[in-house]
């Protein structure tokens, strides 16, 4: 009796090491991510802010804008955009803080709600995720090795990232230089009704700015389409940001 329970022992445990060392490596993959990115572990938390400048394209049309964002983990963003749709100028700004999000165009100003609403707090957790120092400090997301691929004509080792009540998001991270260099994940799509679609952001050309490597460049792929191409700069930490600066606008 007793040596016929050793292979049903087997069954039993054998997954969970499996899975624990699948765990480990992915773990150890974002932990080579965040040491060639260069953060400090005693560096304060703060609002992390930066400027951007690009072209967005979708539904018929192009968007030259520039914009200033800003960021604080995990779930509040800012960003001021200001752009020229045809030959008609636009100024619009967004803010998310928790549960909550606004946007105000000219002298109106309106709460999102809906699958808006859900839209703009899942970018917020995309930054969140792309921060990366959070995945190996936060017990709320579970880590996985995926299959890598080339990404931009490199090989990259890749980690699947899943938190209750979000969309899964696969990271790739250069195996030379460590960085994170593409995520793909799902998004509900406005141009499209809100249809559930593939997403691909790419993260290149790292620059160094006080001991930390930023990437400035972006490039989003929408469902097969470029959507955002942008230049980003001015990447930096604010200790003691205004206060109401995640109010509504």
């Amino acid at each position: 009796m007793r040596s016929a329970l050793f292979p049903l022992a087997a069954l039993l445990f054998t997954p969970v090491t499996v899975f624990a060392d699948d765990a480990a490596d992915a773990k150890a993959v974002v932990e080579k991510a965040i040491k060639a990115r260069g953060d400090k572990a005693e560096a304060k938390p703060g609002v992390t802010a930066w400027k951007d400048k690009g072209k967005l394209t979708a539904g018929g049309f192009e968007l030259p804008y520039t914009a200033d964002w800003a960021f604080r983990a995990p779930d509040k963003y800012r960003f001021v955009l200001v752009g020229m749709l045809g030959d008609t100028p636009l100024a619009l700004t967004v803010v998310v803080n928790g549960e909550k999000a606004w946007e105000a165009m000219g002298d109106g100003v309106r709460e999102i709600t809906g699958p808006k609403l859900e839209y703009v707090r899942g970018e917020v957790y995309q930054l969140w995720v792309a921060s990366l120092t959070p995945l190996v400090t936060d017990k709320g997301f579970t880590l996985a090795v995926a299959k890598g691929k080339d990404v931009g004509g490199k090989p990259t080792a890749a980690v699947k990232v899943t938190r209750d009540k979000h969309a899964a998001i696969t990271l790739y991270f250069d195996k030379e230089t460590g960085l994170l260099a593409k995520a793909e994940t799902t998004v509900k799509d406005e141009f499209q009704k809100w249809k559930e679609v593939p997403e691909e952001v790419y993260y290149a050309d790292y620059k160094e700015s006080n001991g930390v490597k930023h990437f400035t460049k972006l490039k989003v792929v929408r469902d097969g389409n470029t959507l955002i191409e942008s230049t980003l700069s001015d990447t930096k930490v604010v200790e003691k940001p205004d206060a109401k600066l995640f109010d509504k606008p």
